[in-house]
């Protein structure tokens, strides 16, 4: 079957960890770490450490999930994102997800991706992650009501429960959140992206919700 062509479906965006084998001249093949930016039933955006040329073949996974089987078809320019330096991708499906497939995926993802149903804020602040009865010092590098990404060389396992004590500016109460990890980036990745881990918020109680809305409102005219 020939490649469908590109944008034939509207993409959503999810940025969750993938992983990305291409085949290259020779029969050679690598393996690439990286981030998805939005995805379709026609194809993805990807986040790459390095340049993968246009129409380089490849196999996506996505969080873990099946394997899928695109295209290059454009690739460039590299940015700077809150989380690291990457080279972002459009990929074209060999074949398109179908419709009942796509739901299926696409509801695992969200899910996934519970730690980014609210807006991501930007951050720089320095905070203490308590895993077991030891405080570790990290930094938030974006923050929501709903979640954080934590960089920190010795990030907490997937589904390991983390408490995160900070203060943010312009409100000197602490804050003391609960969450669940629900994706990680070893420091021994290659994919470019910051060691860390993404932190989905537990129950947020109502006076720390309140701060964080605030501080989220106010934060871009800092």
């Amino acid at each position: 079957m020939s490649p469908i062509p590109a944008r034939s479906h509207p993409r959503t965006q999810l940025y969750l960890p993938s992983s990305c084998t291409a085949l290259l001249p020779r029969d050679r093949t690598v393996t690439l770490e990286g981030k998805t930016d939005t995805v379709g039933r026609g194809g993805l955006r990807l986040l790459l450490p390095t340049l993968l040329k246009s129409p380089t073949p490849v196999t996506v996974s996505l969080a873990g999930e099946g394997a899928l089987r695109a295209r290059v078809v454009w690739a460039g320019p590299t940015r700077r994102t809150d989380l690291g330096t990457v080279v972002p991708h459009g990929l074209r499906f060999i074949e398109e997800i179908s419709a009942f497939t796509f739901a299926n995926l696409l509801a695992t993802l969200r899910e996934r991706a519970r730690v980014q149903r609210s807006p991501r804020l930007p951050v720089r602040l320095g905070i203490q992650v308590m895993r077991g009865e030891t405080f570790q010092p990290a930094r938030a590098l974006n923050l929501s009501t709903t979640g954080a990404f934590i960089t920190t060389p010795t990030p907490a396992a997937v589904c390991e429960e983390v408490l995160l004590h900070l203060t943010l500016p312009g409100n000197g109460r602490p804050l003391y959140l609960s969450g669940q990890v629900v994706w990680q980036n070893s420091a021994r990745s290659s994919n470019g992206f910051q060691p860390g881990m993404g932190v989905a918020f537990g129950n947020v109680g109502t006076e720390e919700a309140t701060i964080l809305r605030h501080f989220l409102r106010q934060a871009p005219a800092r």
